[in-house]
């Protein structure tokens, strides 16, 4: 079981790259990659914009090196595509893969093990959260056999899956769908948090 996480976009429209948006001093990359080592899923890969291994980074990045395998996009104007292959380039064959989206960061160990649980080689799972489905995905062996076998680099993942089976599990109470896309969502994310943390002293 591997995971692949994707952090090549510009992130042009925020105040600082998605990765290193922090909350009490822990980038969102880092919560992300610790959420995934703790489900067992060891040495996340991470795909980054190449503008993230400027030197105002560089404590950014050895806070995660020792832990996690890193990958620099050169040419992030390829789009996420372009991210995958690059990401999936590293990933064993045979091996079942999560892929997790940078500003998809509403995740838990729970919900990673009740979507490993149900995995099939030819298939690949989805959390659902009022009837939608969220993020991250996982996919099964045959699945990132494949991907990584494609020649061109024109194909778009979701009409890729349907070549396959979908699986779909409950997210329950965890917010699969949220995205983090501009400053607005960042601080309604903070404020959720910090509410959060306040209901359960």
């Amino acid at each position: 079981m591997e995971v692949l996480i994707l952090s090549g976009g510009n992130s042009s429209r925020m105040n600082s790259p998605k990765a290193f948006l922090s909350i009490k001093g822990i980038s969102l990359v880092e919560t992300l990659c610790n959420t995934y080592i703790f489900a067992e899923i060891n040495h996340p890969i991470i795909v980054f914009n190449h503008t993230l291994f400027q030197n105002k980074w560089k404590d950014k990045m050895k806070a995660i090196k020792s832990k996690t395998i890193i990958l620099k996009n050169d040419f992030p104007e390829k789009g996420r595509t372009y991210s995958i292959q690059l990401g999936l380039s590293k990933i064993a064959n045979n091996s079942n893969c999560f892929i997790q989206n940078i500003d998809n960061p509403e995740i838990n160990v729970e919900l990673l093990h009740k979507m490993s649980s149900i995995i099939e080689d030819n298939s690949f799972v989805v959390p659902v959260k009022d009837e939608h489905g969220g993020h991250p995905i996982l996919l099964g062996k045959n699945i990132v056999n494949h991907l990584k076998n494609l020649t061109s680099d024109n194909w778009i993942l979701k009409d890729e899956l349907k070549l396959f089976k979908r699986l779909e599990v409950d997210a329950g109470e965890t917010n699969v769908l949220l995205n983090l896309n501009t400053p607005d969502d960042w601080n309604n994310y903070i404020e959720s948090k910090i509410l959060l943390n306040t209901k359960t002293k």
